[in-house]
């Protein structure tokens, strides 16, 4: 896997060089059909290496095309005005076509409508609803609800197979506000509403980061000492929490989202208790191929919904192909 540190600075350059006026894909004057297409990826960051991996499937279907995909991203997940920077800098050089898994929905939606006004396709990633405004042709994700409370189900099956009953202590890890972390803890939170005996202790954001959910699982596990169990909205935020526990000399179940294949080994090695999968390369896959259909002119679903899987150690092994 691609190391994320040289992937940004990478990304960057690319920035740097494009503001300067050299688009990187054609020469002046060259016909519209011997022009190179050039797709823009846009994440949050790659500090996930769900996004990296999504980013690197996209690029091997968009190799098989002869087509440039480019992967842009800002340097954390809470620098949503970078983001917008990065999408404008794609307009501007008049890309083919644009995803974006957007940091803050409405702070993007500017820099959509630039694109929709320079006639460049917009599409989004890892998500389902819509925007408040601009034009999308197409939304690209899992439905993060239905993925929260399947986390919620495995959190209580947990639960009642330690004490015999539905109850327990669970601290819930958030990502930065908006959509993705709202409807994933929303899930969560309306499963486990069908075991009154089950208390969420907290609700707090770990911004997604790793180092952020350590610390505060730390910190959780002095101030309630009976945590059972720890769901991240990411799973960043579980393998920080897992960590954290760690250190604490404190056993507890950790649950993810996203299926990581750092996360899916730690599952094997009992590190982390599970997470729901959501196919990242799939998801990257899917994108293209949408993207691909609409540049073909070729009918295009609007809400392209990807699959999930709740994965733990009875099942890991599929996903690690042994």
């Amino acid at each position: 896997m691609r190391n994320p540190g040289v992937l940004l600075i990478t990304v960057m350059l690319a920035a740097v060089l494009a503001a300067c006026g050299n688009s990187g894909t054609t020469a002046p004057g060259t016909p519209a059909a011997a022009r190179q297409v050039v797709i823009g990826f846009v994440s949050p960051a790659l500090t996930s290496t769900f996004h990296v991996t999504l980013i690197e499937a996209a690029q091997k279907e968009g190799e098989k095309l002869g087509w440039k995909v480019e992967s842009l991203a800002p340097d954390r997940e809470t620098n949503f005005a970078a983001q917008v920077d990065l999408v404008q800098t794609l307009v501007r050089r008049k890309v083919s076509a644009i995803s974006i898994c957007a940091i803050n929905d409405s702070a993007i939606v500017g820099a959509i409508e630039q694109a929709n006004a320079a006639n460049i396709p917009v599409f989004v990633h890892n998500s389902l609803m819509d925007l408040a405004g601009g034009k999308v042709a197409a939304y690209i994700g899992y439905n993060q609800r239905k993925a929260g409370q399947l986390c919620g189900d495995y959190a209580a099956e947990l639960l009642k197979k330690k004490y015999g009953d539905y109850k327990g202590k669970v601290y819930v890890l958030l990502g930065i506000p908006g959509m993705h972390s709202t409807e994933r803890s929303g899930g969560f939170a309306e499963a486990l509403k069908q075991h009154p005996g089950i208390e969420i202790v907290a609700q707090t954001p770990a911004n997604w980061e790793r180092q952020q959910a350590m610390n505060l699982a730390l910190a959780a596990l002095k101030a309630t000492p009976g945590l059972d169990l720890f769901f991240g909205c990411s799973d960043a935020m579980a393998q920080g929490a897992s960590q954290g526990a760690r250190e604490a000399g404190k056993t507890v179940f950790t649950i993810g989202i996203d299926g990581n294949p750092d996360t899916l080994k730690d599952i094997k090695d009992g590190v982390i208790t599970a997470s729901c999968a959501v196919y990242a390369a799939e998801m990257g896959r899917i994108t293209l191929h949408s993207i691909q259909q609409a540049l073909e002119g070729k009918p295009l679903e609007q809400k392209v919904e990807t699959p999930i899987k709740m994965i733990d150690q009875s099942n890991v092994a599929e996903l690690l192909g042994q």
